[in-house]
């Protein structure tokens, strides 16, 4: 299941002092035990400036710094200062941990789901649930279903940093098609049969057996990858499916998966399936589509104009990518890879002022707010775009990059959180298709974030059991054991904890309906 990976990597001492900022307060102020920023705040409190420690990582590009424009303009609105650590994305949850042990930890901040999950309940975090009636933009640019992820039922810890479900597409060489006069595919049985000639039949002319049909990943947490089209086909659930009203978990749904083992079994004797496709990484399949070796693919469409197409013409300048619409499955099922909303989060400190609380709430409401989410997704006018004579806009080069803000740390429930006022329309229309036609497809986990509140998975290591399943996956398809040894493997996955672990889900989604 890939909903989340347990932690490990968390020493007790770090738990420890986790747990111990519950009984302390980093502003002293007894004030902050009682009711937190439910708590009245003086008539004078927009007089009095706010220091705020905030911590978002950090990637390839340069987030605003605390003298920025950016942060300049939000220090004004709020009467606050702003105090922003970036943090490189590698180390970010390191980081967190370190700041846990020495009882330092930011005043807001986004977090992984991981570490949400590991401390949610230690007194942390706020509730803010009980606030949001006074933070409308919140609730509004918010949905609810992104709010209850990873969320008990009464409390909300966190607030969703929202997350696109249906984020990727599958893509297909049309030149291809075109060369071999193929349709686009419209079963899985057509499917396969495209994958064949763009395995078999020289699709780029060159006269040389270098191409493939398609590929999946096996990601180390026991999970496949780039493969929730087909998974999804065959009936598969996202991790869990809902079957006369109970939750089963995918790696018990063995007549599903004998299907889709058994598809991907004869891919890969015949030559469909990529043969290296245990040890590719999702860098090595984007490459193969670059250099002409493989004709589909997984995309992000925010990326496949700017960066794939551009890249593949490089090596076949007359190379056409085109937006595949997932085959239908033997129940005429479609499905497209659909992640969960909030399953990220950005957390206020519980242990600071109340006051404190109440300006980080009217900062994150107003980063929300039409405005606020102009000037956080946008930039400042001027120093990250301007306007043209003719109404339009164009970016300017700075080394900042304001729109980082919402890119990293928060922002509306916006598909086009990669889509700007200075980008071309016509590449706006493209991306916003691809984007609009993947929600056709939803692949629901009728069980998303359920796993990590039962006792259950505290005590497994989920990740030893789903690739111990996963190495019997591996060797039917690879033709080194039988398609009976998928229900084998089920057998065990269900008797060394998972068994236990669907039962305490399925309570707790009784509970929840």
């Amino acid at each position: 299941m890939s909903i989340m990976k347990k932690s490990c990597c968390i020493s007790m001492a770090v738990l420890l002092a986790v747990s111990s900022l519950t009984a302390c307060s980093t502003s002293g102020s007894p004030s902050s035990q009682a009711g937190g920023a439910g708590a009245k705040a003086d008539a004078g409190a927009e007089q009095e400036t706010m220091n705020i420690s905030l911590m978002v990582p950090q990637y390839a590009e340069i987030g605003p710094s605390s003298d920025s424009a950016l942060v300049k303009k939000l220090n004004e609105k709020l009467n606050i200062k702003l105090d922003i650590q970036w943090v490189p994305g590698a180390s970010y949850n390191d980081k967190i941990s370190v700041l846990a042990a020495s009882n330092s930890l930011p005043d807001v901040y986004r977090i992984a789901t991981q570490d949400y999950m590991q401390w949610r309940d230690k007194g942390v975090f706020l509730d803010v649930k009980p606030l949001l009636g006074q933070y409308p933009n919140l609730t509004k640019h918010l949905p609810e279903e992104a709010w209850m992820e990873l969320n008990p039922k009464d409390a909300y810890y966190g607030i969703p940093y929202y997350g696109i479900p249906h984020l990727f597409s599958m893509s297909i060489r049309k030149d291809w098609l075109d060369k071999l006069n193929l349709k686009m595919p419209e079963t899985i049985d057509d499917f396969y049969q495209v994958a064949k000639a763009f395995a078999t039949e020289d699709p780029d002319g060159n006269g040389k057996a270098d191409t493939t049909g398609f590929s999946i990943l096996v990601n180390s947490n026991g999970t496949f990858g780039n493969a929730a089209y087909l998974q999804g086909a065959f009936g598969l659930g996202n991790d869990w499916a809902l079957k006369d009203g109970k939750l089963v978990a995918m790696q018990a749904q063995k007549e599903e998966l004998k299907a889709f083992i058994g598809f991907l079994r004869k891919a890969y004797a015949e030559g469909v399936l990529d043969k290296n496709f245990l040890v590719m990484k999702s860098a090595d399949a984007r490459n193969k589509l670059w250099n002409g070796q493989s004709g589909i693919q997984l995309v992000n469409p925010n990326e496949v104009i700017r960066l794939d197409i551009p890249n593949m013409k490089k090596n076949a300048p007359g190379a056409q990518l085109v937006q595949l619409p997932p085959p239908a499955g033997p129940n005429g099922i479609r499905a497209t890879q659909t992640d969960g909303m909030g399953q990220n989060k950005v957390v206020i400190n519980k242990n600071i002022d109340p006051k404190k609380q109440e300006r980080i709430l009217k900062l994150l409401d107003y980063m929300l707010s039409d405005e606020g989410y102009d000037l956080i997704k946008e930039g400042v006018e001027g120093v990250d775009y301007q306007k043209k004579a003719d109404g339009g806009f164009e970016k300017l080069e700075t080394k900042e990059t304001g729109s980082l803000f919402s890119i990293n740390f928060f922002r509306r429930a916006d598909k086009g959180i990669q889509l700007h006022k200075y980008h071309d329309q016509e590449y706006v229309k493209q991306v916003e298709q691809w984007l609009n036609n993947n929600d056709k497809y939803d692949w629901p986990n009728y069980g998303l974030g359920l796993e990590a509140e039962t006792a259950a998975y505290k005590k497994l290591n989920l990740t030893t059991l789903n690739t111990k399943w996963m190495s019997s996956m591996v060797r039917v398809i690879a033709g080194d054991a039988p398609i009976e040894e998928v229900d084998k493997a089920a057998d065990e996955w269900l008797k060394n904890g998972g068994e236990q672990l669907t039962k305490e889900v399925n309570e707790i989604y009784q509970q929840r309906k």
